[in-house]
């Protein structure tokens, strides 16, 4: 049978690990670091899980910090830079970091041209 104190222990190292994720770049209507943080903090929501699972959810989301699967699947230039139009993920990338945005005449001319 599970433990309670084992439980808290498992709810502080989640909450430790989601409070190293980076603040999201895209305003959201709900924010997975903020309704998750709240979650583990609720302690009777808390008792309604069980132990197993909290071990999992703590694997899971390690592995979610260190990038695994980023790392695993690593895109090549191939991908990233299709010979069609080399230049759009890079353009979408620097759009959502918000290192240049697209005035009206330039928006309208990757429309037309494609570039």
């Amino acid at each position: 049978m599970s433990t309670p104190t084992s439980k808290l222990q498992l709810a502080q190292k989640i909450t430790s690990l989601l409070k190293t994720l980076p603040k999201d770049r895209l305003n959201h209507y709900a924010s997975f670091k903020d309704s998750q943080l709240a979650r583990f903090h609720n302690k009777e929501k808390l008792q309604q899980i069980s132990e197993q699972d909290l071990r999992l959810q703590f694997i899971a989301l390690k592995e979610l910090v260190n990038d695994k699967y980023k790392n695993y699947y690593a895109l090549d230039d191939k991908l990233l830079k299709p010979k069609g139009n080399p230049e759009y993920y890079s353009r979408l990338l620097s759009e959502i970091r918000g290192e240049k945005r697209e005035t009206m005449l330039t928006a309208m001319r990757t429309v037309v041209f494609g570039k």
